[in-house]
């Protein structure tokens, strides 16, 4: 089946940044068609493409060594509320973020990711406030937490966890009541035309578009839509959800977690604080040292990972650290849940033109906070064909296997 209809954009990918994408090129006054599936029933028997925001909690701050990182989740966390007004969705809940690390890092693989001081400085130079903690300052101010002796952090304060599916599902709805339209389908393949983009739909539906807006995260490389293939790492990472009874016995930040003792690594990764599933439960989220053991290549390779719900080790990771950082909590049943997560080569966003008609979108780890920006800027670039930003676009070049 054939949408007679030509848009002057097709957004392939209704994740976060395809929907943000999809709404700031649709408040520009330009038609546009955004394509992607509906989240999967289940992983069980899964078939096809994953998103790693079929989540409930992603954390929101400016605690990030690429400062490009923060400047656009500062940029997008300004529009939030007037997202969440005009819509009516409610998907931001205000939280402690805080950065804990050894306070010694000499010979720690991971602790430029961990420097308190680059973090704070980074954070400085956005206007955010943030605090440095010693191990004292970290025990009077969260009582609850038994962190690992010899242990200092960094907090923001006015630091919050998104819910990912409501944020798409706003996203959605703004850019619907600017005109765009939403088809739920994915897209196999993109052709030429003439002078239009044709994307062909696993439901056999073509539809055509001036230009089209590639977002579709961590499967890029894996959906054959691009004729060469990105430097981009595709990861299949477990989440680990632990269920507690009452989340109004803990009062506790979201965490992320460097914890050493001595030379050893014990835990590297996020403890999130309570957040509420679609089950009705609540549960602890951790993602673990595990993130990067499964790389993965192909559509095939993603559809089997996913269907294997995670990795079931992790459990004991989990179940070591909160048992450790939350002894007078009572913890319930653990389960597991596949993600997908990337990485480009340069640790920051590709936003950039492959072909006069065509855009290309990606973030990996950080993609929910910094999705209303990057879509904003890959809007600006497919409408007008141009970088207008003070941003130097080189930042954002993507890069491309020999």
């Amino acid at each position: 089946m054939s949408d007679d209809h030509s848009y002057d954009h097709l957004v392939i990918g209704a994740g976060p940044i395809g929907a943000a994408t999809a709404r700031h090129l649709a408040e520009r006054g330009d038609s546009v068609l955004v394509i992607g599936p509906e989240e999967p029933t289940d992983f069980v028997d899964h078939q096809g493409t994953w998103a790693g925001y079929y989540d409930q909690g992603r954390m929101c701050h400016v605690l990030e060594i690429p400062v490009i990182t923060g400047i656009l989740t500062t940029r997008s966390v300004r529009r939030l509320p007037a997202l969440s007004d005009s819509t009516g969705i409610r998907f931001t809940t205000d939280v402690h973020c805080l950065s804990v690390n050894p306070r010694d890092t000499s010979g720690v693989a991971a602790a430029e990711w961990f420097d308190r001081d680059v973090l704070a400085a980074n954070a400085r130079d956005l206007g955010v406030e943030v605090h440095q903690l010693d191990e004292d300052d970290l025990r009077r101010d969260y009582p609850a937490l038994r962190l690992e002796s010899g242990h200092v952090g960094v907090v923001q304060r006015s630091g919050m966890i998104i819910n990912p599916r409501e944020l798409v599902r706003a996203e959605l709805a703004a850019a619907a009541a600017a005109g765009a339209t939403l088809m739920r389908d994915e897209v196999i393949a993109l052709e030429n035309e003439g002078e239009h983009r044709i994307a062909v739909t696993a439901g056999g539906r073509r539809a055509r578009g001036r230009t089209a807006v590639l977002a579709v995260g961590a499967a890029t490389n894996a959906s054959g839509l691009l004729d060469r293939r990105l430097q981009l790492h595709t990861l299949g990472a477990t989440v680990v959800l632990v269920e507690i009874d009452d989340p109004t016995r803990i009062d506790m930040p979201a965490l992320m977690y460097l914890k050493h003792r001595g030379a050893a690594q014990l835990f590297g990764g996020v403890v999130m604080s309570p957040v509420r599933y679609p089950d009705g439960r609540w549960y602890i989220k951790v993602a673990g040292s595990s993130v990067r053991d499964t790389p993965l290549q192909t559509a095939e390779e993603i559809s089997a990972w996913v269907r294997t719900g995670g990795s079931g080790a992790d459990v004991d990771e989990a179940m070591s650290v909160l048992s450790d950082l939350l002894p007078e909590l009572r913890l319930g049943e653990a389960r597991t849940r596949p993600c997908l997560v990337c990485a480009t080569s340069t640790n920051h966003p590709y936003i950039d033109q492959v072909d006069e008609r065509t855009v290309l979108a990606i973030e990996g780890e950080r993609g929910v906070m910094a999705a209303d920006e990057i879509g904003r800027l890959s809007a600006g670039l497919a409408a007008t064909g141009r970088w207008t930003d003070p941003l130097p676009r080189s930042v954002f070049r993507a890069r491309w296997k020999e």
